[in-house]
């Protein structure tokens, strides 16, 4: 009679086991299949938000450009502590 119960557990853990490494196996693989596509949509970003940062350079450049050229105004110093 006790040998069947220590192999009912045995089965019964076995078998949780089985259930938990699969249920582990399919949000790894899920998970990864995420990731894949978060990566691919932020490879896809990378191209446009340099083209805009060198638009972005651009403008700055324009910007610097249409400054007069002039001394800067004067900025009041303060004092130095002693």
């Amino acid at each position: 009679m006790q040998v069947w119960v220590v192999a009912g557990a045995w089965l019964f853990a076995v078998l949780l086991a089985l259930v938990l490494l699969g249920f582990a196996g399919y949000e790894l693989a899920w998970k990864a299949r995420r990731l894949a596509a978060d990566r691919a949509k932020l490879d896809r970003t990378v191209p446009k938000l340099s083209a805009l940062s060198s638009q972005l350079q651009a403008v700055a450049d324009r910007a610097a450009a249409l400054r007069p050229a002039g001394p800067r105004p004067a900025v009041a110093e303060e004092p130095a502590i002693e």
